[in-house]
Order: structure tokens, then sequence, then C-alpha cells
């Protein structure tokens, strides 16, 4: 069956030049001439990056037909994730659990037609192996006998910038890297491969975008362009929240999706899953199959895909699980065998302009050394007033029994007004005029304004730094489970500000 390359068709009606695509997909003007007159042997990642500049998908460029009609706003927002053919092959295995012998290598060459695999497959689909540590995960992390590093490990740890032993809460008050607070300055002889083309990211266990949020806003600061090279996260009921706010379906199942599959990409993002390492979970850590060991996930991508920087974030108490041996592991995967400059610091949400004390782990590292400030107690943040909704216009539906509030209030007096009334596990009531953490399984009178009601979907997302603009897509319940699982976008952007401009270049005002 014929095929059609639209490339220049899609590129001319969005009133672009070709230098312009060019320098969107990152490929050179004359390639891209040799494309558009069909003379070009295209590879999957240009496919990838051509559609994404023109705001198609990769079968709408080239297509066995006409292309579905052109978008008439000039706004260039690619659905990525769902143009990509060896992602969409990647998802039939996922959604059928099958898999297929059809090479992915040749998919998209000259237009060729993609072909998925067949679900008629009765054999599993195969999962990617995770990053393999020469390490044991059970290896004490001090040498048997030493209280302290061996010289040979002292020298190692050294080599990397900041890898402290123990959580440290509070940075310098003498700035290395910005002389106030807020985007830091790009150091002098930073050599950034990026300076002239976009940022792009990979928001790995995206969530509802927490990161995503946090990342456009910081780029868009340091008047830089930023784009999403591929989003993933397996919970549909937040793919579908994703995708109504960000335009584009996150991947499923990370483990299904080799590396080679994986569009470049520049930064990673990765708020990985935390219950197995919180309070509230299991704390199995690593041993835990399906959770814990996806931080290997995250080692086998940077490790194939080398990319210049990454941002991973957690709970606090991964620092100190097992006695600090599972943090440990983290930080010599990423520092010894991996090969980054690393850094790291737990941060609160309170700390960074939102009323809610949650207490997370941010580690930073480059392929680069750098020398990190982390940001210290912002001065103009939000108080709980600033984020609840006038109690007129709170619904009734949101309101406790009065047998529930009349037994918080037999056990409680609050100092507050506003406060949150927090309950927990022994039966023990507090209040405070910031929210504790929001947590995604928690019951649902387990946070009451004033001991009264539960905080509605507006006030759950203001807790988490995402704006009022926010689609809500999803059941109450459902958003309840995705701000509890939400990276609090103001506490990663804080990370952001100082972190990025030591990587990327940060553009210069005319």
């Amino acid at each position: 069956m014929a095929t059609f390359n639209h490339v220049k068709r899609c590129r001319e009606a969005r009133s672009l030049t070709r230098d312009d695509l060019a320098t969107l997909a990152n490929i050179s003007s004359e390639f891209l001439q040799a494309v558009e007159e069909d003379g070009g042997e295209l590879s999957v990642g240009v496919a990838l990056r051509l559609a994404q500049a023109l705001g198609v998908t990769v079968e709408e460029l080239f297509a066995v037909a006409d292309p579905l009609p052109l978008p008439t706003s000039p706004e260039i927002k690619a659905p990525l994730n769902e143009s990509s053919s060896k992602i969409k092959t990647a998802r039939s295995k996922e959604s059928s659990r099958t898999h297929s012998n059809v090479s992915l290598k040749n998919a998209v060459k000259k237009g060729a037609e993609v072909v998925a695999p067949s679900s008629d497959s009765s054999e599993p689909a195969t999962k990617v192996q995770p990053y393999v540590p020469r390490l044991s995960v059970a290896d004490p992390f001090v040498p048997e006998g030493d209280p302290f590093f061996s010289l040979e490990e002292e020298e190692r740890a050294q080599s990397r910038v900041g890898a402290p032993r123990k959580s440290q809460t509070v940075s310098s008050y003498y700035s290395k890297t910005a002389s106030v607070e807020g985007l830091a300055s790009s150091p002098l002889g930073l050599q950034d491969p990026t300076e002239d083309r976009p940022i792009r990211f990979f928001d790995l266990f995206c969530g509802v975008g927490g990161f995503r949020y946090a990342a456009e806003r910081v780029i868009k600061r340091m008047g830089r362009q930023g784009i999403c090279s591929l989003s993933c996260d397996v919970d549909p009921f937040a793919q579908k929240s994703y995708a109504a706010n960000f335009g584009d379906k996150p991947f499923g199942d990370i483990r299904l999706l080799p590396s080679e599959d994986i569009p470049d990409f520049e930064l990673l993002f990765a708020g990985f899953p935390c219950q197995t390492f919180s309070i509230i979970g299991l704390r199995k850590g690593f041993a835990d199959e399906t959770k814990g060991s996806l931080f290997f996930q995250i080692a086998r991508i940077l490790h194939d895909k080398r990319p210049r920087a990454f941002v991973l974030e957690n709970v606090r108490q991964l620092t100190t699980h097992d006695g600090g041996r599972t943090f440990e592991v983290i930080l010599r995967v990423l520092q010894d065998e991996l090969g980054y400059y690393v850094d790291w610091r737990v941060l609160n949400a309170l700390d960074c302009g939102l009323p809610q004390k949650r207490e997370r782990v941010v580690i930073v590292g480059s392929t680069a050394p750098f020398d990190m400030e982390w940001p210290k107690k912002a001065r103009d943040g939000k108080e709980l007033k600033d984020i609840l909704e006038p109690e007129e216009k709170v619904p009734r539906r949101f309101y406790a029994s009065p047998e529930i509030v009349a037994s918080r209030k037999r056990l409680h007096r609050s100092k507050y007004f506003p406060a949150v009334w927090h309950e927990n596990k022994s039966g023990i009531v507090s209040s405070y005029p910031y929210s504790c953490a929001l947590r995604a399984g928690a019951s649902h009178n387990y946070l009451l304004v004033n001991g009264e009601r539960r905080f509605t979907p507006l006030e759950l997302l203001r807790l988490q730094g995402f704006p009022d603009d926010f689609k809500v897509v999803t059941s109450y319940s459902q958003l309840r489970k995705q701000m509890g699982n939400a990276a609090p976008v103001n506490l990663v952007e804080k990370a952001l500000e100082r972190f990025l401009p030591l990587v990327f270049q940060t553009k210069k005002e005319n």
C-alpha cells in the first residue's frame, strides 16, 4: 500500500520555515529537505521529533491516505506519547499482555506502514530487565570493622558533589549559585549542548504532572523552551488526568518499555513509587518487587540513555529505611556505578510556600560537577486561609457527619482558626494552622477543616501547588488519591530553580 509524506504540507500549514522545523526537531535543514522530498532514510526517533514539532501523530505524518484535517491554531502541542509508533506498539503489548516478533527497528522509514503486534498471541509480554547493581543490596554500607569509609571509598565519595551520609534539611546561608532567593545563575563557562534548542525531559512516574508544572515554570523563567519527550505512569486514572491537562496520555508500565524505544531526552524526572518506604507503607523497600525495585528501572534508563541530568523525589523515610542502607545503595548506584555527580536534601512543602507539612527527599544529579545551594525557607508562602474556599461555597457533601464532628470536638479544642484537624491511627486528634501530609490511602475523614469538613477538590489542588484551572476529570476519591501521591509543585519548583541553571544555560536578556 502506498504511503504519503506530509511533512512539507504540515510545516507550511503552520507557517514554519524549513530552518524553524529543523531546529525544533533537532535535525539539519539539509536532511529535512531530503525528508520532504522522500529522499532521506528516516529513523523512528526523527519521525517522533518531527511529529511532535508539527503537532500530529506519526501515522498522520506518514499516512497511507490523506491525514486528518490540520488544526488551525498555530500553537504546537504534540500528543507525542500517543503518536510514537514504537510506544504505541509497546502499549499494545502492555494492554494485551502479548508480544510479537514484529521488528521495530525499521518501523518508520520512508513513511512505511506501522504494524502493531497482534493481540492474538497467547505468549505473555516480556518485562524489561532492570539495572542490576554490582553491589549487593544486602552489603553493609560501611566496611566491616571500620566505623567510617575506607580511604578509597572516602576519596570516591569526595569525587562527587554532595553525598551527605545523614539527612540535611538546612542549607548554607551563603549562596554559591545565586545572590538572592529564586532562580540561580548559570555558572560562567557552562558548556551546555542544548543551549540553542529546547530542553527535552522524560516525566517518569508522572502522576498528574507535579514535576511537569514545576519544570515548565522554571524553564520558562530561564528563557528556554522545554519539551516533554515522554511521560509514563501505570495508573489509568492518573493517565486520564494528565492527558486532560497536558494533551498527551502517558505510557503505562515502564517495565514493558525497552530503553531503545524511549525518545531521546536530556533531563529525567522521577517521583518514583514511595509506599514501600513510607510510614504508612509496609516498608519493604527493595524487597517489594512491584514498587521498591522500580528504582532499578530508573537506573536502567540512566545507564542506557545517559541523560545530562536527573531529579528524583521520594518520601523522607527513604533516607532512613533499613538503617540507611537502602538510601546508601541508591547513592552508590547513582554515583559510583552510573558515574553521576549527586546532591540531595530533605525539603518540606511547608517551607516552600505551601500550607502542608510534607517532607520529601529530592535527589539531583548531573554528568558534570555542580555546586548547589538548596532553597531556604520561603518568606512569601501561602497560609491556610489563602487556599480555603469561602464556607458558603462549600457543598454540604463535604461535611462530616454530626456524629464524627461531635466526637472530634469532644477530644480536642483547637488553638487555631482556620485549622486542619488530624486524627492519627491511635485516635489522637490534633490541629495546626496548616495541613498534615495528604495521603493517598487515608480515610475520607483523616483531615478535617476546622474539625468539620473535608477539603474540596480545589483546596486539594491548592495544597499541592497545582493551578486552579487544573481540569478534574475523575471522581473525588481518585482526585484525593492523585493529590496524595503527587509531588508538591512548589517544593519541586524551588529545587529546580537552584539546580537547572547549573546544568542548562539560562538565556541572557538583551
